[in-house]
């Protein structure tokens, strides 16, 4: 049982829990679309109960070229993901579309941190209701 947070590389590291709700939080840091598109795959094999993803900054040209790639890895990942973005149009689902929706974006102005510490807890609320103890 387990939490995969997929962000980008920091100077300064964002403090994350080790576990939540029961369940251990992995994180992994992914600075390109390819190696986001790398991490989604991996997680198909490791199998986490959600997956909170913060995607790499990219410019038109990268989404074109990794767009259905990423697209593709979004669509076969089997647990529900949440996806933090700095802004509206910023996010995987505005730039890709994909079958498999987000169970949630969370669009963060104040920042990083913020944005993944609401994150983790809209995770936290999920996986306590799914066991019952919300």
């Amino acid at each position: 049982m387990a939490i995969l947070l997929i962000r980008q590389p920091s100077p300064e590291p964002l403090p994350a829990p080790v576990e939540l709700a029961g369940h251990a939080v992995h994180c992994q840091h992914c600075a390109t679309l390819p190696a986001l598109v790398q991490c989604l795959r991996e997680a198909r094999h490791t199998a986490p109960d959600w997956v909170l993803i913060e995607p790499a900054d990219a410019d038109p040209s990268q989404w074109a070229e990794h767009g259905h790639a990423l697209c593709a890895a979004l669509d076969a990942l089997s647990a529900p993901y949440i996806e933090m973005a700095a802004n509206d149009d910023g996010g995987l689902d505005a730039h890709l579309h994909p079958q498999h929706a987000p169970a949630a974006t969370v669009v963060c102005s104040s920042g990083r941190a913020d944005a993944c510490r609401l994150s983790l807890a809209i995770a936290e609320r999920r996986l306590l209701s799914a066991a019952g103890r919300a």
